[in-house]
């Protein structure tokens, strides 16, 4: 899952829905990098994930 997050907006993508359906703690690196990526649907879409682990 960390490398599909080092590639494009569309694996990127992939990553965050394979993340949604782990809810586990290890994946929250992943999701504290997307809030800092350029795009903003990938920032949105991980904020709205983080937020289940507050």
């Amino acid at each position: 899952m960390f490398k599909l997050f080092q590639s494009h907006k569309e694996d990127k993508l992939k990553a965050l829905k394979i993340a949604e359906k782990l809810a586990d703690k290890s994946i929250l690196p992943i999701l504290r990098r997307g809030l800092k990526d350029t795009s903003p649907e990938i920032v949105e879409k991980s904020a709205y994930l983080i937020r289940n682990f507050k």
